[in-house]
């Protein structure tokens, strides 16, 4: 991440001829704003199909532009000019000068990042770094089971985005922006896109650079205006790829429906970052993971979702990380798939003050959970077949578009829950506590049935499968925040 937030310290304004994407080796020269003015009329002019080949058992081909970000040289491509416009951007998106807490940020370099991997061992790693932060800024990363030169080519190619993430209805250069193409380099340029959702669809436009080792995508106009997905991808020894995504977007101005969210809880926002960007990075992995024409069956599972064990709720694997380098109130998180593409678990990590002692004991107590989001009261439960010789206790919630009234069987120690009744029947939690130095690692393993959690979030799993995972892990970082924000309260 260190080069996605250094990207403007040493910038001075949009005055000086540094280019945005310094951080990506590029050379910084004139601006030629006439160039690309903001009011273009769109054609409808589409990309060619890229062209298969019988030799390669990948739908996308790896390409090795001139100048362009190639395996062979590792020269970035140098863009046709640095738009100004694209610069202040950049300024606002990126965190500013003289903030500490992003000085150093954890798992900065593809080596810390394949580290970390190894350590999760089928897990995909998110870093939020500062929870508070508006908007969020992310950075995900997965590996993929393909040559780098594969997906590098991959992530400049329109097909594969619409191919990857079906419900782009619309992702076209405008006319007068498409360059390079046919020129053997890969094309950069204004890009309009649609996408259809439930409800509503989203539209904007976003300029794409091709980088030395992938692309960024600066969506300019419309739906989440402003943001940024820095993508990159990094060979690894084994013959794998680590995709990274350094991602930031204004999620809570897409519609009314994230307006609400938002206003009734400020966690959503990160929450709705986090949901969204996971969407496409997993999308993006299984894309290039894809032989032949046939679509991934882990796209769209056929089998039922199936909850975890509780020997998998542990949350050793993650909490290992802890002594990397992490600091609050930076969180990591983990997402496990199963090898159907059906949600495993999402665990979340975050740093407290408390011993894990006194955290598991306040845990323990039925009020401490009523600061969950949409946690409106939790009671002991009467008895009932599912809890006649267990403690159970039911939870009434309250939250915009989610049913999250349930049941639930509370065993300890560790903390753990499993939904009896409810709407959410058959979720579960998790949550250990760690010693880490001076700090408590609490982890938090989530596994919350949200295509039962009501109308919306059932259409939306519907639609985009994925969101099985990328709302899963929205909900579990809003609740770790809170969840940690209450436990060091009680310490003060």
């Amino acid at each position: 991440m260190s080069e996605f937030v250094g990207a403007t310290q040493e910038a001075e304004g949009v005055q000086r001829a540094a280019h945005p994407w310094g951080a990506s080796g590029q050379t910084a020269h004139p601006a030629h704003p006439s160039r690309f003015a903001l009011a273009r009329r769109a054609h409808a002019s589409r990309p060619r199909k890229p062209r298969s080949s019988g030799r390669s058992r990948y739908r996308y081909r790896a390409r090795s532009p001139s100048g362009a970000g190639s395996e062979g040289d590792g020269r970035a491509s140098r863009p046709t000019c640095a738009w100004p416009a694209l610069a202040a951007l950049l300024w606002v998106l990126l965190p500013g000068r003289g903030e500490a807490a992003e000085s150093n940020p954890p798992f900065a370099s593809p080596d810390e990042l394949t580290a970390a991997l190894d350590v999760l061992g089928d897990g995909d790693l998110i870093v939020l770094a500062d929870p508070g932060h508006r908007p969020a800024r992310l950075r995900l990363a997965t590996r993929v089971a393909a040559p780098v030169g594969h997906v590098r080519a991959m992530l400049v190619d329109l097909a594969a985005y619409r191919s990857a993430l079906p419900a782009l209805r619309r992702l076209e250069f405008e006319g007068a922006d498409k360059r390079h193409v046919g020129s053997g380099r890969p094309a950069e340029g204004m890009v309009a896109w649609e996408l259809e959702v439930p409800l509503w669809n989203l539209e904007g436009k976003l300029w794409l650079q091709p980088t030395a080792t992938g692309a960024d995508l600066i969506v300019m106009k419309g739906d989440f205006s402003p943001g940024l997905v820095r993508l990159s991808a990094t060979a690894e020894l084994a013959g794998t790829t680590l995709l990274s995504m350094d991602a930031s977007a204004n999620l809570r101005d897409v519609n009314w429906i994230t307006r609400r969210m938002v206003k009734r809880n400020a966690l959503a926002e990160p929450g709705l970052a986090a949901a969204a960007f996971y969407v496409m990075l997993r999308a993006l992995r299984l894309q290039a993971e894809r032989v032949g024409d046939a679509q991934d069956a882990r796209r769209r599972p056929a089998a039922a979702p199936l909850p975890p064990a509780p020997s998998e709720l542990d949350g050793g694997r993650l909490g290992r990380l802890a002594g990397a380098g992490l600091q609050a109130p930076a969180l990591l998180a983990a997402v496990r798939s199963r090898s159907n593409g059906h949600l495993a678990l999402v665990q979340v990590l975050a740093l407290i003050r408390l011993a894990p002692r006194a955290a598991a004991d306040l845990v323990a107590q039925p009020q401490t959970w009523q600061a969950l989001p949409g946690w409106r009261e939790v009671s002991p439960a009467k008895p009932a077949q599912d809890c006649s010789s267990s403690t159970c206790w039911k939870v009434d919630a309250s939250f915009p578009f989610l049913d999250l009234d349930a049941t639930w069987k509370i065993g300890i120690p560790p903390w753990r829950a499993f939904s009896v009744a409810g709407a959410c029947q058959g979720a579960v939690i998790g949550l250990d506590f760690l010693s880490s130095g001076a700090a408590t690692a609490a982890v938090l393993s989530l596994y919350p049935r949200l295509e039962k959690a009501g109308y919306v979030p059932r259409k939306s799993i519907e639609s985009e499968p994925l969101l099985e995972h990328g709302l899963s892990l929205g909900l579990a970082l809003a609740d770790a925040i809170t969840l940690a924000r209450t436990l060091d309260a009680s310490a003060r």
